[in-house]
């Protein structure tokens, strides 16, 4: 296997979310829409969990997993050529993003080509254009085999990057055996590769040195992509220095393969890399091609904790199919010696060219930890191993960035925008530096907890899998991190620890964040024990324990204005909330909810408990809500308990930011350069911990699990052990541990107040007798599986848990996950204001203006008759359907891919000749308003001249 996929098979500005492109609603408008939310048809019909049975047979869980997976397919009702309608391949180190443009095209991206990320180029074949023109095409991002599958007007393609080296495969049939066709692999305009040819192959290849700015590395990176073809005449050329190409016939019978070698590059013969990385695949026989890629993804997909969720409504299987698709997605980006991911952003799955948000050489460990969470709760922890290996490598370079930035501390700062050479510099400068001390209070100058995070994480793993080689190679950075926040604290007189720090990127230099606090309170018994497990640092271990009790009680403030600092002691007045630091009316800089840190990552509060209810009044009276892509309000209301409010939440951030039909989010709420999966890891995490969590010790049986969702699947639990669970009509059928180990496994009662037994999962032995406890201890064994059943249950026919394959789009409220097959629409129509006589503009990202005197493209729009009276309008400038944008509530913008209430109008058609448009989202009239001068929007509740436009046939 190539070194850089080294995970083993499975057994620009500062990171701020301005409020202005937050947008954040109120609470009220947010769960109107999630409400007003509605399923529209896509994929099979959902057959809801057969009553009184169980998937559970002798000793294990079985699932159909090919099925399964397959529900949750990326379904092409008709082709993609707009590059954010792209789908995403990957192995791990190398990704592509893949449209039908051009006939076929796929931007490679790697994990390795620092500080800028930067492609090494688009694939284009254009012999595939009769295939994705045609009118029976139909393509399947099949997430159990990792293949894109394409068929139309005759031929076939399945495109894959090869899970077992670097390369992306092309297959092709039904072409035209007597046609000539190319393959190329182009660049562009402020690239400089150089482009070489020699037999059947051609590359592009191009180096750099990482030598601009502070923090540079200094080392060479680059990239590099060779192209060939398995076919007949096959000839390269480099047309110019942008350009790889290769001419050839297709194959007698039309078939052909397209192989491009994609490895990691810091120079050399481009042509003889690309040989050998090509190994002949291109004429290899099929077998020898997809076998390994096969095995490695079914071995996979065998190893990840499946969930399959129904509801009436079809929120719970497009839950499910977003989880499935982070799951694929999170093993096709992070098998590459670092993340494939940064700031929430699927780098790897990129589709701009060269364009990258936020900070490409660059990590935020904020945006990193939903997708860490995600892979543990799935039972993939290996996936994480970039992750760990980021900050392990580094060790050595945040000691002396810290030793430097932080003068007076010791150990390690890790900087929560840490390059990826291990130091604190922001995009080439100091002034937004992490980690410290020396400059102005920044963004994450004073942000100091992220060590502890990290170092909790890694005790995580380790209680997982109970891998103490783990545990002993990530140590150091435990102990470094416990040291520096031990020298970072100060003990005042009132004998308390005290710190002055940034509260995360919100509040800037305050006293006594909650991040601190809370960070203190979870990581230094964890570091005692980690040190105490290892026998090691008596001297730290002491110094620790010793701190534990000075460590303060978390803030409070009060629920209504969030100005005062209050006490323990008003709690029981019900009117306070976890403030974000004793500081609490400071000024705050970023949408997140600080308070909230204490129940997740932290862990210190959950579901019961003598603070459960102050953290469910902080829940309540969160300052933001749904504010971001990277939101965690639904974890924390799964942790806490809350399951309306996690189904709340994980509906309104779907509704809010899922833009993409690859199932990926945008931060701006719309389609932009690049598709972000920090939405669906919040979700990936979310569903696991509502379904089953022993966070704390304690096994917890569906602890938020909504009423109206069934939900059937398996869930990793500490010691390598997994519980499998069955839900049906808001109760527990089937819960079932497979135990990992020898240990002493608390369980909470399924059913409390009832009568519980505990039998062999095999043999159906008692192993623990009736009893009504609210928690009871099974005294599990490695290897050993256990029913937790109702006294008395009667044994359950066996039905296995399976799935069908996706037949088309998944579609909820505007939401989609696939493209639905193109509807015969009215034509192409323009819209002329009566308000000021001018045309309908949609621009690109801009709202629709009527500014135009002129009737081109940017005017013109794909009108649908959706019945009853109602229209739709796809803007032919972007492709994308007008929307009333926040349900009406914002001015009208071409900004989604399918049909929901926000893009439904009807079309009323005035006695004068004139058309007017009322929104359903709202029953609101569209408006030129201002007499024409402002954007378009819904907010009228009578038709005079600015309501009124001339519809005109093109």
């Amino acid at each position: 296997m190539n070194d850089l996929l080294r995970s083993r098979l499975p057994q620009n500005l500062p990171k701020v979310r301005p409020k202005l492109l937050s947008r954040v609603l109120p609470r009220l408008l947010l769960v109107t829409a999630v409400v007003a939310g509605s399923l529209v048809a896509g994929g099979p019909a959902t057959a809801l969990p057969t009553a009184g049975t169980t998937a559970w047979q002798n000793g294990s869980f079985v699932v159909d997993r090919p099925n399964l997976v397959r529900r949750s397919d990326i379904i092409l009702g008709r082709a993609n050529p707009a590059p954010t309608e792209s789908l995403p391949l990957g192995n791990g180190a190398l990704g592509a993003a893949v449209w039908s443009a051009g006939g076929f095209t796929a931007q490679l991206n790697r994990t390795d080509t620092f500080p800028d990320r930067k492609s090494l180029g688009q694939v284009v074949i254009p012999g595939l254009s009769r295939m994705t023109s045609a009118a029976d095409f139909t393509g399947r991002l099949d997430l159990y085999d990792g293949m894109l599958r394409q068929s139309g007007g005759g031929m076939t393609m399945t495109a894959f990057i090869r899970a077992d080296t670097q390369q992306l495969v092309v297959d092709v049939t039904g072409a035209d055996p007597n046609a000539t066709q190319t393959a190329q692999v182009k660049l562009w305009t402020g690239r400089n590769p150089t482009a070489r040819a020699s037999g059947a192959v051609a590359a592009l290849a191009e180096t750099w040195v990482d030598n601009n700015g502070a923090g540079a590395s200094g080392r060479t990176f680059g990239s590099l992509a060779g192209i060939t073809v398995g076919g007949r005449n096959v000839a390269g050329s480099a047309p110019n220095n942008l350009t790889a190409q290769v001419a050839f016939q297709p194959n007698t019978d039309g078939s052909f393969r397209v192989v491009v070698a994609a490895p990691t590059w810091t120079g050399g013969d481009s042509i003889a890399t690309t040989n050998a990385v090509l190994n002949g695949a291109a004429t290899r026989p099929a077998n020898e091609v997809r076998d390994a890629h096969l095995q490695w993804w079914h071995n996979y997909w065998n190893q990840a904790g499946l969930i399959k969720i129904s509801s009436a409504d079809g929120t719970g299987d497009y839950v499910e199919n977003l989880r499935t698709i982070f799951l694929y997605a999170s093993a096709a980006q992070s098998r590459g010696v670092l993340p494939g991911s940064q700031a929430g952003v699927a780098d790897l799955f990129t589709f701009s060219q060269d364009k990258r948000d936020w900070y490409p050489a660059g990590y935020w460990f904020w945006n990193l930890r939903m997708q860490v969470a995600a892979n543990v709760s799935a039972g993939v922890p290996s996936l994480n191993d970039p992750m760990f290996r980021l900050y392990q490598d580094n060790v050595d370079a945040i000691a002396a960035w810290t030793s430097a930035h932080m003068p007076g501390r010791t150990g390690l700062c890790v900087p929560e925008t840490m390059r990826f050479n291990g130091n604190g510099t922001y995009n080439g400068g100091t002034d937004n530096s992490s980690c410290d001390s020396t400059i102005t209070p920044q963004w994450n100058s004073l942000n100091v907890t992220t060590g502890a995070e990290v170092g909790l994480w890694v005790w995580e793993h380790y209680r997982m899998t109970d891998d103490q080689a783990f545990l002993q190679s990530h140590y150091p950075l435990i102990k470094g991190a416990a040291q520096f926040l031990l020298s970072h604290a100060t003990t005042g007189s009132d004998g308390k620890l005290h710190t002055r720090s940034n509260a995360h990127e919100t509040q800037w230099d305050v006293t006594d964040p909650t991040t601190d606090i809370a960070a203190m309170q979870a990581f230094f018994p964890i570091a005692v024990k980690a040190a105490q497990t290892l026998n090691v640092d008596a001297a730290l271990v002491s110094q620790l324990n010793a701190a534990i009790p000075k460590i303060q009680t978390l803030p409070r403030t009060d629920t209504a204005t969030q100005t005062q600092l209050l006490t323990p002691a008003n709690d029981a007045g019900s009117n306070t909330m976890i403030g974000p630091s004793t500081q609490p009316a400071a000024q705050r800089r970023n949408s997140e909810n600080i308070g909230l840190e204490a129940v997740w990552p932290f862990n210190l509060i959950g579901d019961s408990g003598s603070m459960t209810a102050l953290a469910r009044r902080t829940y309540a009276s969160r300052s933001y809500v749904n504010s971001n892509s990277w939101s965690y309000d639904s974890l924390h209301a799964a942790r806490l308990g809350l399951p309306t409010e996690m189904k709340t939440a994980l509906l309104a951030a779907i509704r809010q930011f899922q833009v993409y039909p690859s199932g990926m989010a945008s931060f701006t709420a719309q389609p932009a350069q690049e598709p972000y999966i920090e939405q669906s890891g919040v979700l990936a995490a979310t569903v696991p911990e509502a379904l089953a969590t022993d966070y704390d010790g304690v096994l917890r049986i569906a602890p938020s699990w909504p009423a109206d969702w069934s939900g059937e699947g398996t869930v990793a639990i500490g010691h390598k052990s997994r519980v499998h669970v069955q839900i049906a009509n808001g109760s527990p059928t089937t819960v079932a541990i497979s135990s990992g180990a020898n240990q002493q496994l608390v369980v909470r009662s399924p059913w409390p107040g009832q009568s519980v037994t505990v039998l062999d999962g095999q043999t159906r032995a008692t192993v623990v007798g009736p009893q009504a406890n609210a928690t009871f201890t099974i005294p599990a064994q490695s290897g050993k599986s256990y029913l937790v059943e109702k006294t008395g249950t009667a044994v359950q026919p066996f039905q296995a848990l399976t799935g069908t394959p996706a037949m088309a789009a998944r579609r909820w409220d505007k939401a989609t996950i696939g493209l639905p097959k193109a509807t015969s629409g009215t034509g192409t129509i323009s819209l002329k204001a009566r308000a000021n006589g001018k045309y309908v503009t949609a621009g690109t990202g801009t709202p629709l203006i009527a500014d135009s005197t002129t009737n081109g493209t940017a005017q013109q729009y794909e009108m649908t008759d959706l019945g009853g009276g109602n229209v739709s309008l796809r803007a032919k400038a972007n492709n994308l359907l007008v929307a009333a944008d926040n349900a009406g509530a914002a001015p009208l913008l071409a900004k989604n891919q399918a049909v929901g209430s926000w893009e439904t109008f009807q079309l009323i058609r005035n006695g004068d000749g004139t058309v007017s448009f009322r929104a359903t989202v709202n029953n609101k009239l569209v408006c030129a308003d201002n007499a024409g001068a402002a954007p378009l929007i819904a907010n009228r509740d009578a038709i005079g001249p600015w309501e009124q436009f001339d519809l005109i046939n093109n």
